[in-house]
């Protein structure tokens, strides 16, 4: 038993250093925001800071994920629906890495509430220590149905999709969303945001030949936006117009053979606009040269 002594203090004292290295690892989690809508894709980002003086390797072992996500709602777990494997990840010492994910790639969020989530990473080896991060709250509610259209998808007889804008003021701005939802079943294909709006203008939309979605709205107080979704959830275009010389919205039109387009607008770029706009200079500023009292 004596001679054993010092192999047992050894493997403890290792382990002990171990734990005093991973005790040094910082985990700080951030929700993309405080307040989603039904469906909403929900993303949060991961902080991770290595104090532990070497280099770290993150990487998951066999069903055991580097990175695990515990969420809550009304005092209960919310199973996970799918297993995530996130690629490996190497955190120099002293510096931070950060990873965005998506929870809603592997937790099922289909009721309105108050979400509680905590993200967790384990390091690696066999001692399976690891480490939490902050607790977040976020809540999921529903939005305000701006449009809806139900339509018949081309080559697909007996299916029925359902299209919505909706808008949701929930994050001190009003954002708008297209949805696009199987009538048949009721289950949500996709839920896309479009971004901030202004309220001035309620959003507009439309279906062309294909059963495509197409919905404008306002953006800026002269400039409007026309994206177009495919019955499949698909963002398919985004463009922007600004008024024309009538000075009235610009609106979407329907031709004969089914194609969608804006009329009353002149496209607008805002690239070429920015560009555009850093050549006029202000009438403060004199040519080089000139004399300044």
């Amino acid at each position: 038993m004596v001679q054993r002594l010092p192999s047992v203090l050894i493997f403890l004292l290792s382990l002990f250093a171990c734990s005093q290295a991973y005790s040094q690892v910082n985990v700080r989690l951030q929700m993309s925001k405080s307040n989603y809508i039904l469906n909403e894709p929900v993303t949060a980002t991961v902080f991770i800071t290595n104090h532990a003086g070497r280099e770290l390797v993150l990487r998951g072992s066999g069903s055991r994920a580097w990175l695990n996500f515990h969420l809550t709602s009304s005092g209960r777990t919310v199973p996970s629906a799918r297993r995530m494997n996130y690629s490996p990840v190497v955190i120099p010492a002293g510096q931070t890495v950060s990873r965005t994910v998506s929870i809603t790639s592997s937790y099922s969020l289909g009721r309105v509430g108050n979400y509680y989530c905590t993200a967790a990473v384990n390091m690696p080896g066999a001692a399976r220590n690891g480490f939490s991060s902050n607790r977040i709250q976020f809540t999921v509610s529903k939005g305000r149905t701006a449009w809806v259209q139900r339509a018949g998808i081309p080559n697909a007889p007996g299916e029925i999709r359902e299209y919505k804008l909706i808008t949701f003021t929930g994050n001190r701005s009003m954002e708008l969303f297209a949805q696009v939802n199987s009538a048949n079943t009721g289950a949500n294909i996709r839920t896309i945001p479009l971004g901030k709006i202004l309220s001035f203008r309620r959003p507009k939309g439309t279906l062309d030949g294909a059963n495509n979605m197409h919905a404008i709205y306002q953006v800026k107080p002269n400039i409007f936006t026309h994206a177009s979704i495919s019955p499949k959830g698909k963002l398919l275009s985004v463009e922007q117009f600004q008024r024309g010389q009538s000075g009235g919205d610009p609106r979407l039109i329907t031709f004969g053979d089914g194609q969608v387009q804006v009329a009353g607008g002149v496209p607008f770029d805002a690239d070429a606009d920015a560009v555009q706009r850093a050549k006029i200079h202000s009438v403060t500023e004199r040519p080089a040269g000139v004399y300044k009292k």
